[in-house]
């Protein structure tokens, strides 16, 4: 312990939060559960691109908060990702005053 624990320690404290290791589209699942909100839908919207270099546009949508966002990637789940990304960064802007 005495050898081991001064090696790790640096590391150990220089770790993430086991929260920041989720993915976004984990996060936006947790966070909306947490609130007894709806799961977002995805869809595809467009796929471009040859079949070796394709771009897809997916939108990541929680109808009942009437928020909609949208992500590009390589492949459907990178967009997906970048989405919901994008959803969570909205969420997460404190409401303008009217």
């Amino acid at each position: 312990r005495r050898v081991v624990e001064p090696l790790l320690e640096p590391r150990i404290a220089a770790a993430p939060e086991p929260g920041a290791l989720k993915d976004p589209k984990t996060q936006l699942q947790e966070w909306l559960q947490a609130r007894s909100l709806p799961l977002p839908s995805y869809a595809v919207e467009t796929i471009e691109g040859l079949p070796h270099e394709q771009r897809f546009r997916v939108r990541c949508e929680v109808a009942r908060l009437g928020v909609c966002t949208h992500g590009e990637g390589s492949s459907r789940r990178r967009a997906e990702q970048e989405a919901a990304s994008l959803l969570l960064a909205r969420l997460a802007e404190p409401v303008a005053s009217v």
